[in-house]
Protein backbone atom coordinates (compact mmCIF):
# COMPACT_ATOMS: atom_id res chain seq x y z
CA UNK A 1 0.00 0.00 0.00
CA UNK A 2 1.35 3.53 -0.82
CA UNK A 3 0.05 7.11 -0.32
CA UNK A 4 -1.20 8.55 3.14
CA UNK A 5 -2.31 6.67 5.69
CA UNK A 6 -5.53 6.09 6.98
CA UNK A 7 -7.13 9.12 9.27
CA UNK A 8 -6.62 8.75 13.24
CA UNK A 9 -9.69 7.24 15.13
CA UNK A 10 -10.93 8.58 18.54
CA UNK A 11 -8.71 5.58 20.41
CA UNK A 12 -5.73 5.88 18.33
CA UNK A 13 -6.12 9.87 19.43
CA UNK A 14 -6.69 8.28 23.01
CA UNK A 15 -3.01 5.77 22.92
CA UNK A 16 -1.32 8.87 21.20
CA UNK A 17 -2.04 11.59 23.82
CA UNK A 18 -1.43 9.24 26.62
CA UNK A 19 1.83 8.33 25.05
CA UNK A 20 2.78 11.98 24.19
CA UNK A 21 1.34 12.77 28.00
CA UNK A 22 3.93 10.36 29.24
CA UNK A 23 6.90 10.77 27.24
CA UNK A 24 6.81 14.64 27.83
CA UNK A 25 6.06 13.88 32.07
CA UNK A 26 9.10 11.41 32.25
CA UNK A 27 10.99 12.69 35.36
CA UNK A 28 13.86 11.05 34.30
CA UNK A 29 14.05 12.13 30.86
CA UNK A 30 11.70 14.59 30.31
CA UNK A 31 13.32 18.16 30.02
CA UNK A 32 16.67 16.86 29.07
CA UNK A 33 15.74 15.02 26.02
CA UNK A 34 16.71 16.27 22.45
CA UNK A 35 13.44 16.54 20.24
CA UNK A 36 14.04 13.67 17.99
CA UNK A 37 14.63 11.74 21.04
CA UNK A 38 11.43 12.68 22.39
CA UNK A 39 9.66 12.68 19.26
CA UNK A 40 11.62 9.16 18.29
CA UNK A 41 10.53 8.15 22.11
CA UNK A 42 6.71 8.93 21.55
CA UNK A 43 6.49 7.07 17.92
CA UNK A 44 8.07 3.96 19.57
CA UNK A 45 5.47 3.71 22.07
CA UNK A 46 2.05 4.49 19.98
CA UNK A 47 3.42 1.59 17.59
CA UNK A 48 4.05 -0.46 20.58
CA UNK A 49 1.10 0.12 22.49
CA UNK A 50 -1.07 -0.01 18.93
CA UNK A 51 -3.68 -2.44 18.04
CA UNK A 52 -2.84 -5.14 15.79
CA UNK A 53 -4.76 -4.02 13.07
CA UNK A 54 -4.02 -0.36 13.43
CA UNK A 55 -1.65 1.42 10.91
CA UNK A 56 1.52 1.95 12.18
CA UNK A 57 2.67 5.55 12.51
CA UNK A 58 5.88 7.11 11.46
CA UNK A 59 7.21 10.73 13.01
CA UNK A 60 5.72 12.81 10.92
CA UNK A 61 1.99 11.67 11.02
CA UNK A 62 2.46 11.44 14.79
CA UNK A 63 3.83 15.46 14.99
CA UNK A 64 1.16 16.47 13.00
CA UNK A 65 -1.83 14.54 14.43
CA UNK A 66 -0.71 16.10 17.74
CA UNK A 67 -0.19 20.13 16.64
CA UNK A 68 -4.06 19.78 15.60
CA UNK A 69 -4.65 18.19 18.69
CA UNK A 70 -2.73 20.77 20.76
CA UNK A 71 -4.49 23.61 18.26
CA UNK A 72 -8.36 22.70 19.13
CA UNK A 73 -7.18 21.86 22.98
CA UNK A 74 -5.48 25.14 23.70
CA UNK A 75 -8.33 27.33 21.42
CA UNK A 76 -11.28 25.39 23.17
CA UNK A 77 -9.33 26.73 26.52
CA UNK A 78 -9.15 30.08 25.72
CA UNK A 79 -12.73 30.02 25.09
CA UNK A 80 -13.66 28.13 28.50
CA UNK A 81 -11.17 30.86 29.64
CA UNK A 82 -13.10 33.72 28.18
CA UNK A 83 -16.52 32.57 29.40
CA UNK A 84 -15.54 31.87 32.94
CA UNK A 85 -13.89 35.52 33.04
CA UNK A 86 -17.38 36.88 32.52
CA UNK A 87 -18.20 35.26 35.88
CA UNK A 88 -21.80 33.74 34.14
CA UNK A 89 -24.37 33.39 37.49
CA UNK A 90 -25.47 29.57 38.32
CA UNK A 91 -23.03 28.40 35.36
CA UNK A 92 -22.15 24.59 35.81
CA UNK A 93 -18.87 23.33 34.69
CA UNK A 94 -20.76 22.20 31.61
CA UNK A 95 -22.96 25.01 30.80
CA UNK A 96 -19.48 26.77 30.52
CA UNK A 97 -18.18 24.24 28.36
CA UNK A 98 -21.24 24.07 26.00
CA UNK A 99 -20.88 28.09 25.88
CA UNK A 100 -17.32 27.65 25.22
CA UNK A 101 -17.86 25.25 22.01
CA UNK A 102 -20.39 27.90 20.88
CA UNK A 103 -17.87 30.24 20.94
CA UNK A 104 -14.84 28.18 19.52
CA UNK A 105 -17.35 27.53 16.18
CA UNK A 106 -16.93 31.19 15.70
CA UNK A 107 -13.78 30.71 14.25
CA UNK A 108 -13.49 30.27 10.55
CA UNK A 109 -10.99 27.47 11.59
CA UNK A 110 -13.35 25.85 13.69
CA UNK A 111 -16.63 26.56 12.16
CA UNK A 112 -17.25 22.84 12.21
CA UNK A 113 -17.10 22.68 16.06
CA UNK A 114 -14.64 21.07 18.69
CA UNK A 115 -13.59 17.36 17.39
CA UNK A 116 -11.90 15.63 20.58
CA UNK A 117 -13.91 15.24 23.28
CA UNK A 118 -12.33 11.97 23.20
CA UNK A 119 -9.26 13.54 24.50
CA UNK A 120 -10.37 16.93 26.43
CA UNK A 121 -10.38 15.10 29.79
CA UNK A 122 -7.69 13.92 29.72
CA UNK A 123 -5.04 17.27 27.75
CA UNK A 124 -7.16 19.97 28.99
CA UNK A 125 -4.77 20.74 31.76
CA UNK A 126 -1.64 19.62 30.34
CA UNK A 127 0.50 22.77 30.45
CA UNK A 128 1.47 22.85 26.87
CA UNK A 129 -1.64 22.30 25.70
CA UNK A 130 -3.53 25.05 28.28
CA UNK A 131 -1.44 28.46 27.43
CA UNK A 132 -3.43 30.06 25.16
CA UNK A 133 -1.74 33.16 23.15
CA UNK A 134 -4.66 35.67 21.77
CA UNK A 135 -2.18 37.85 21.09
CA UNK A 136 -2.20 39.74 24.05
CA UNK A 137 -1.63 36.86 26.43
CA UNK A 138 2.09 36.33 26.14
CA UNK A 139 4.30 33.10 27.66
CA UNK A 140 6.98 34.35 29.17
CA UNK A 141 10.10 32.21 29.69
CA UNK A 142 11.18 31.77 33.51
CA UNK A 143 13.97 29.57 33.80
CA UNK A 144 12.89 26.08 32.28
CA UNK A 145 9.45 26.71 32.42
CA UNK A 146 6.72 28.92 31.29
CA UNK A 147 4.30 31.42 32.75
CA UNK A 148 1.49 33.33 31.34
CA UNK A 149 -0.48 36.10 31.87
CA UNK A 150 -4.06 36.60 31.56
CA UNK A 151 -6.33 39.35 31.09
CA UNK A 152 -9.44 39.16 33.08
CA UNK A 153 -11.55 41.55 29.96
CA UNK A 154 -12.21 39.53 26.48
CA UNK A 155 -10.38 40.54 23.67
CA UNK A 156 -12.69 44.03 22.12
CA UNK A 157 -12.38 41.75 18.48
CA UNK A 158 -13.86 38.56 20.06
CA UNK A 159 -17.40 37.20 19.13
CA UNK A 160 -17.89 37.05 22.71
CA UNK A 161 -17.91 40.67 22.94
CA UNK A 162 -19.81 41.06 19.23
CA UNK A 163 -22.18 38.35 20.48
CA UNK A 164 -24.60 39.46 23.73
CA UNK A 165 -26.88 36.89 23.05
CA UNK A 166 -24.61 33.99 23.23
CA UNK A 167 -23.84 33.35 27.25
CA UNK A 168 -27.78 33.36 27.80
CA UNK A 169 -28.35 30.24 30.13
CA UNK A 170 -31.68 28.56 30.51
Amino acid sequence: MSGRPAGYTANEDKLLCQVYLDVSQDPVTGIYQSKDNFWNRVVAAYNRGKEENWVERNQRSVQCRLQTIEKAVRKLNGCVRQVENLHPSGASEKDIIAQAKTLLTQDPNFKNGFKFDHVWDMMKDFKKFSDVDFGRTKARKHGSTYVSSEFEAPIPDSPLVSSPNLLSFH
